[in-house]
């Protein structure tokens, strides 16, 4: 599985929105009302946040 990174919250979303990556590892640093608006949003549909190396990766559900 292949983890792709997103440099910028608009390309994370685009990323999340695409339904075309199992897992987008986030290569900045996110403000707070970013990260909950996304825990929240994609949360909701099944998406997992773990840190992994300092770094916030999403797992989204199987398509």
């Amino acid at each position: 599985m292949t983890v792709i990174k997103a440099v910028n919250i608009e390309q994370t979303y685009e990323l999340l929105n695409s339904n075309q990556h199992e897992e987008i590892e986030l290569d900045f640093d996110i403000d707070t009302d970013d990260f909950f608006n996304i825990a929240i949003t994609y949360g909701d549909r099944g998406a997992k946040i773990k840190r992994k190396k300092g770094r916030f990766v999403i797992k989204l559900k199987n398509k």
